[in-house]
């Protein structure tokens, strides 16, 4: 299983919307600043306002902005909306072998286990502990900064 680059650019544009607070924040402005293709974070935000994540905002101060306050927004969360639901293999989460006609086998239990683990691991965090992570982060950089110089 490896998360798509639609999971890792959507995690680090919702911790910029995040960290820029209530104001609404424009796709254009969000892709600069994480470097990510406007196009495809245009696409990616589309899916996040279908499942209720984001709200867009029309006009001059318009943007995105979240419609769920965002201690209730996971990692987890983000990945099952763009990528589905975390399976290591077919078999996992109740699933059926990969091998034609065949039971279920002993390793069945190990992708199970993994697949909880990856699951409680990004539930664990949320996108208001990331964003506090982000500004302590981009603060203790600034003062990095201002002590070389």
């Amino acid at each position: 299983m490896r998360l798509t680059k639609k999971s890792k650019y959507a995690a680090r544009a919702l911790v910029e919307i995040a960290v820029n607070g209530c104001e609404p924040i424009g796709v254009a402005e969000i892709a600069r600043r994480q470097r990510i293709p406007e196009r495809f974070l245009e696409q990616i935000f589309g899916d996040l306002r279908r499942a209720g994540i984001l709200e867009s905002r029309r006009g001059a101060h318009g943007g995105y902005c979240f419609a769920v306050p965002t201690d209730q927004v996971t990692l987890l969360d983000i990945i099952e909306v763009l990528d589905g639901e975390i399976r290591p293999a077919k078999c996992s989460a109740g699933g059926v072998c990969y091998i034609d006609d065949a039971p279920l086998c002993s390793t069945s239990k190990v992708w199970d286990e993994a697949r909880i683990a990856l699951e409680a691991v990004f539930g664990r965090y949320t996108i208001a502990n990331l964003a506090e992570a982000e500004k302590e982060s981009r603060r203790t950089g600034r003062e990095a900064a201002t002590l070389l110089n």
